[in-house]
């Protein structure tokens, strides 16, 4: 599975990229047809405090593509929320 992180207004650190990839990685048992996953973290600028930060991820497979977002006030909550979709 290819993996591909990117932020926007904010900075991907290596931290946040090593927890991104263990999380993505668990994917990988259920939905074992994953060709390519990209990871898209944001912090936008609303006015509910509680909904700025942003985790995007699309995953790709043969057959399908399968695409999940969650927003909440911490990013390691938004990307545990956003994998619980998926």
């Amino acid at each position: 599975m290819q993996l591909t992180i990117t932020g926007r207004n904010v900075e991907v650190t290596d931290w946040l990229r090593e927890y991104v990839e263990k999380k993505v990685n668990r994917l990988d048992r259920y939905l074992p047809n994953i060709t390519e996953a990209r990871v898209e973290l944001a912090v936008e600028n609303t006015r509910a405090a509680k909904d700025r930060q942003v985790a995007q991820v699309t995953l790709r497979t043969k057959q399908a593509i399968l695409r999940g977002e969650e927003a909440s006030a911490d990013m390691f909550a938004s990307i545990d929320a956003m994998l619980d979709k998926m």
